[in-house]
């Protein structure tokens, strides 16, 4: 090899290790939460501006699992890769649309069913197969496949970029040569570049319920497992954006951790705050749920005033009572959660065994009865959607 092109090949490679290593220190914002305040209820903040409780048609279509919800301006997407491996299409009304079931290893089939998005720029819902390398596209209605495309990594969740997209790993290096979590791609699925090295003590063990990435803008943010600063990825650069402080129950560095060690491991899992599930930017604040005390809560960032705050994710009382559910969705616009049906059928009847509601909520017993005239024993679980203002 000449000396001009060994010059060139180097810089190749300093490019592709620059691109690959992009995380450039930032001037983040340290979100401060106080873990030990006495936590007021999500709905005494002011940030939800409605409710909608909704009852999904169980005539002919069994919701086995609700593994993640989203949703466009008319219909909600509903994955079970838990259960039954569809997923399924209502309106938000409740009424069923359609069931997308396509189990199988041939042409236009998942293998398995792992992530889903819906495509703004190309107005599609995506199903993301893992293990096959491969995305089904399909009419927002789900009724009319639209074809399939190759990935090239086998990404586990993938997002829709303003010009590409963006996929996960997982944790699962694939190639020991390139180990990177976060991938950008451009409109056809060509890798463009990589961020994000994994680390060696999560490589290959990664967490389903806890969704890394989220869009603001044109900006993707990037929250990696049992760490606490969320990313930016803009202008091909990778930046901190948000640092997390939990204080005593922030999560240690990982470094400082051995997994080997299970008793040290499950005590951290049980006393820190590990990960967080599910988190959303929008124009005004920060939102992020996850566990703290063994129960869900919801951390809120105000980025007008700055100030942050743990609140707890209490039954709403206001028109209907029900429980809050757990959180399966988040975007601009609203948070989405699955709700028990037994929990609202009783409340529907008026009683359980325990206790009489039709006492202690004559007028939320009332409207709950208005708005589901009729309601079976056994059902689907409902959705609440939590609209944002």
């Amino acid at each position: 090899m000449n000396s001009s092109k060994s010059i060139l090949y180097i810089c190749m490679l300093l490019g592709m290790l620059i691109s690959s290593c992009a995380e450039t220190a930032s001037l983040a914002t340290t979100i401060s939460f106080n873990s030990n305040a006495k936590a007021r209820s999500v709905f005494e903040t002011g940030l939800i501006k409605s409710v909608k409780l909704i009852n999904l048609e169980s005539d002919g279509c069994v919701v086995g699992s609700i593994d993640k919800i989203i949703s466009n301006d008319s219909l909600l997407y509903i994955m079970d890769k838990s259960v039954t491996n569809e997923v399924y299409i209502y309106t938000r009304e409740g009424h069923y649309v359609n069931k997308i079931s396509r189990y199988g290893h041939g042409k236009n089939e998942y293998s398995q069913l792992w992530d889903i998005f819906f495509d703004i720029n190309k107005n599609n819902l995506c199903l993301v197969s893992r293990a096959d390398q491969k995305i089904l596209t399909f009419s927002p209605d789900g009724k009319k496949v639209l074809g399939e495309t190759k990935l090239p990594k086998m990404f586990g969740h993938i997002l829709p970029t303003a010009n590409g997209y963006v996929g996960y790993m997982d944790n699962y290096s694939q190639n020991p040569n390139m180990p990177y979590n976060v991938w950008t791609t451009d409109n056809s699925f060509n890798l463009l570049e990589s961020f994000f090295r994994i680390d060696p003590q999560v490589e290959s063990s990664t967490i389903f319920e806890v969704n890394t990435m989220s869009v603001f803008a044109d900006t993707l943010l990037y929250k990696p497992e049992y760490r606490n600063t969320i990313y930016q990825i803009k202008d091909g650069k990778a930046s901190e954006r948000y640092k997390l402080d939990f204080g005593e129950k922030t999560f240690p560095d990982l470094s400082s951790v051995s997994r080997e060690n299970k008793t040290e491991w499950l005590r951290l899992l049980g006393e820190k705050i590990d990960n967080i599930f599910y988190f959303v930017e929008t124009n005004d604040c920060l939102l992020m749920d996850f566990v703290m005390d063994g129960q869900f809560h919801l951390g809120i960032y105000n980025k007008k005033n700055h100030t942050s705050e743990i609140v707890r994710l209490d039954c709403y009382q206001d028109k209907y009572v029900f429980s809050f559910g757990q959180i399966k969705g988040m975007d601009q616009s609203a948070i989405y959660s699955a709700v028990d049906y037994e929990g609202v059928y009783n409340m529907w009847l008026g009683h359980n065994e325990y206790c009489n509601f039709e006492k202690l909520y004559p007028n939320q017993v009332n409207n709950l009865r208005r708005l589901f005239p009729k309601l079976e024993e056994n059902g689907n679980p409902f959705i609440a959607i939590y609209s944002l203002k």
